[in-house]
């Protein structure tokens, strides 16, 4: 137990501005904490964050909240420290398609105007109304349009991803994929 009270100091310390706490709990949680967040990540995360930002993360939110936490034991802190480090790829990666999303529809297929609240309802239903049409296109119609739209992607990017023969494939696919996507949303 003494370990575990030499863990909730560096907390403490964290939540107070040590900056060598930080340092000393990074250290000290580092691998475990890792592990699991690269597990957690998933290939889509790992394209667009670093695990060590996750991680840094969620020690910082742990410092923030360690005083509100029934926390008994080391066990039951990582279970805590996992979970956290789960709440936060899931939300940074529904932001991002979200962001996605919301800059797609507004690049040309629902494309909307102006800035009332009116437009921006409409907006976000027409973002609704994608994601639900995204939702019905065949798997290679989906990542195709992820790939290039979402991620901005290269169509040779693209065909290396998808194990296209040529960018022409890829552009070919694309092509469908929008046309798709369009008939969804129109029906």
């Amino acid at each position: 137990m003494g370990d575990f009270r030499r863990t909730v100091e560096l907390l403490r310390g964290v939540r107070q501005g040590a900056p060598a706490a930080l340092g000393d709990l990074l250290e000290r949680y580092r691998d475990r904490l890792l592990g699991r967040v690269r597990l957690m990540m998933g290939e889509e995360a790992r394209k667009h964050a670093e695990s060590m930002d996750f991680l840094q993360g969620v020690l910082l939110e742990i410092a923030r909240d360690i005083d509100r936490a029934d926390i008994e034991d080391e066990e039951i802190f990582l279970r805590w420290a996992t979970r956290i480090a789960r709440n936060n790829i899931r939300d940074h990666l529904r932001r991002r398609r979200e962001r996605a999303l919301e800059s797609f529809s507004q690049s040309g297929i629902l494309a909307r105007s102006g800035t009332s609240p009116a437009s921006q309802a409409g907006r976000r239903e027409d973002v609704e109304q994608l994601v639900e049409a995204m939702e019905r296109l065949s798997p290679d119609h989906r990542r195709v349009i992820e790939l290039r739209d979402f991620d901005a992607l290269s169509y040779a990017d693209v065909a290396r991803e998808m194990e296209k023969p040529s960018e022409d494939a890829a552009q070919m696919l694309h092509a469908r994929a929008l046309a798709r996507l369009t008939r969804e949303l129109v029906d």
